[in-house]
């Protein structure tokens, strides 16, 4: 059975040597324990060079100085460390505690979610880039610098739309178009559209540029533009 985790300290007890409890017999503590015991024991300040030995303690028959109560035999490892110090024989214990309900932890993978904001305050008739959070119109050269690569798995648009025809609300990485769009027409009745995608569709690279244009097909004049750019890294 796997040891699974330490739930008590090993208890130094600076004693002489005597008539140890009985141990059951160390061929039975595999090199894997016995160097896990070992280094735990020197995270207490006992050097490897000073262990003379690591025994498995028999719960059955245990030392004067280890009292515990309730042991479960099969769940609880008892190790004794026989070393010198100053001349002097001593030993310390080591209690572990391992169980089959011990599951290991499943991993969940992080995902960096971030939401890139454009907008257009104006109206207009033209097919146009529009502006970044801060006030400044995007264009193929400027817009948000991505600081590591990733994703667009999303993009959302509300406007104002009058006229006959629609406008397509299209996502530019390095001045060139990526082919995800919002498309919104005069006729609708809701003048909003929303996409998303998987992972690994469109991808960015840390340093590339993402910009949003606006492409009129008709007679239309579009505005109060708000649209956010979905990335995930």
């Amino acid at each position: 059975m796997r040891k699974e985790a330490i739930f008590a300290v090993a208890v130094i007890i600076l004693i002489s040597a005597g008539a140890f409890a009985q141990t059951i017999s160390d061929s039975s503590i595999s090199e894997g324990v016995s160097d896990y015991v070992k280094s735990f024991v020197s995270e207490g300040g006992i050097k490897e060079e000073q262990i003379k030995n690591v025994t498995q303690i028999d719960p059955d028959n245990l030392p004067d100085e280890v009292d515990i109560k309730k042991i479960e035999k099969n769940n609880l490892g008892i190790y004794q460390v026989n070393y010198a110090e100053n001349n002097t024989d001593k030993k310390v214990f080591v209690v572990t505690f391992s169980s089959d309900e011990l599951k290991k932890t499943e991993e969940k993978e992080t995902k960096n979610i971030q939401f890139l904001n454009f907008g257009y305050s104006g109206n207009s008739n033209d097919s146009s880039y529009i502006d970044t959070a801060a006030g400044v119109m995007s264009s193929a050269d400027i817009g948000y610098v991505m600081l590591r690569s990733g994703s667009i798995t999303g993009l959302s648009t509300s406007m104002n739309i009058g006229g006959d025809g629609k406008v397509n609300i299209i996502i530019y990485r390095n001045g060139e178009d990526t082919e995800f769009s919002n498309t919104i027409s005069s006729s609708d009745n809701k003048k909003k559209d929303y996409d998303i995608q998987s992972e690994n569709i469109i991808t960015y690279e840390a340093g590339d540029v993402i910009s949003v244009y606006v492409e009129v097909n008709g007679d239309v004049n579009w505005g109060d533009v708000v649209t956010i750019v979905e990335t995930t890294s």
